[in-house]
């Protein structure tokens, strides 16, 4: 049974886009167990644009600005992206389009990386001043000595799980038994599913497991595999679109996996030392963009698709609505972006529990609340 709903219109997938994520992270953890810092190649970076300041900036709500007091150490910012463009970036486009980085004093350019191991190549040698990425790999990234930390949260929960083709019900593991199940090559995904048969008594070699490449969406559709792993709020919608019906999905936090800040703003250590006026603006301004394309969908989509036409309007609205019950908004007693170091050491050691971290990590160091707005 689904854990949210998800918001719907009649309209063609994107295809494609949210696998080649899943094996961005794949590629991604395999290198960074080899060693983060092979080098750092070119990456094309993408023109940024600004709008004319349409909010103030009082500072205990949001979208926030910086102090004129409290100006920016470094006006001129890198933020590399956590992979090719898709729903989770739309708030760093509001946050342009609004003219918020700018009102923070900031020029801030986006930069896409080439490979999977660019963000935290970027980041830990100061070629890019912030990037996006994902808890678990910044866990996996410290414990290679990359010296990250992540400043905010953008997406406070993990929606990701196991997508049932059409006609197929399942309410526990149980049910898996005999199918064949599709579930990419992403270590934290890996560990998951198998946290899931675990938990749910079910052995492993009674259920046919499957790499299934980047095609994620139209196998399971035409009944290739009787399920795939899926973010909910990518593939999930896509498929139900395409469909016409909503699928069966068994969320893996349902299922052994704990919940955690699936998309984070991180820097390097040494620059939130440096910079910290710098880092409090940005992570501000990106917030007020996170803000503001929650409560202002179609708004936020229809600047994020005049960046990017190859996009489907209808289907990224409807990806983006079922992301905002999970974004890292604001709450009574909370700021937006808030982190709960507890969680994260939740996540710690599940990953270890499952091999995902050959070693302990001290959680404590790997984030910090003390940038977010107040």
């Amino acid at each position: 049974m689904r854990a949210s709903t998800f918001g719907r219109g009649d309209a063609r997938a994107c295809r494609g886009r949210a696998a080649a994520h899943f094996y961005a992270l794949a590629l991604a953890a395999l290198l960074l167990t080899l060693g983060f810092a092979a080098g750092c190649g070119g990456s094309p970076q993408r023109a940024t644009t600004k709008a004319a300041a349409t909010t103030a900036a009082p500072e205990t709500t949001t979208p926030p600005a910086s102090d004129a007091t409290t100006a920016p150490e470094v006006a001129e910012i890198d933020l590399i992206m956590d992979w090719v463009p898709w729903v989770l970036d739309i708030p760093v486009d509001v946050a342009q389009a609004r003219g918020f980085f700018a009102d923070a004093g900031l020029t801030v350019t986006q930069t896409i990386p080439t490979g999977p191991t660019d963000v935290v190549k970027f980041v830990s040698t100061g070629k890019s001043q912030f990037g996006l990425y994902y808890a678990p790999d910044v866990l996996m990234a410290r414990a290679e000595g990359a010296p990250v930390i992540s400043v905010a949260a953008l997406m406070g929960h993990a929606p990701v799980g196991l997508a049932l083709k059409p006609g197929l019900t399942a309410v526990t593991p149980a049910d898996l038994v005999g199918k064949t199940v599709a579930v990419p090559m992403i270590p934290s995904v890996r560990a998951s599913y198998d946290s899931m048969l675990k938990a749910g008594g079910v052995d492993p070699a009674a259920v046919t497991l499957v790499d299934p490449g980047f095609n994620l969406v139209a196998p399971l559709l035409a009944g290739t595999y009787d399920a795939v792993a899926f973010t909910a709020f990518g593939e999930l919608v896509e498929a139900d679109l395409a469909s016409g019906e909503e699928l069966g999905y068994l969320d893996f936090r349902d299922w052994g996996s704990p919940d955690y800040a699936f998309m984070n703003l991180i820097t390097s250590a040494d620059f939130a030392t440096e910079s910290p006026n710098t880092v409090r603006a940005f992570v501000a301004a990106t917030l007020a963009g996170l803000d503001y394309a929650a409560t202002h969908p179609e708004e936020a989509v229809d600047i994020y698709i005049s960046a990017h036409p190859e996009l489907d309007r209808d289907t990224l609205l409807a990806q983006w609505e079922a992301t905002i019950p999970s974004l890292a908004l604001a709450s009574p007693g909370g700021s937006a972006g808030g982190q709960d170091v507890s969680a994260w050491q939740v996540l710690h050691d599940w990953m270890i529990d499952v091999g995902l971290l050959a070693a302990p990590v001290d959680v404590a160091p790997a984030l910090t609340n003390e940038f977010l707005p107040r």
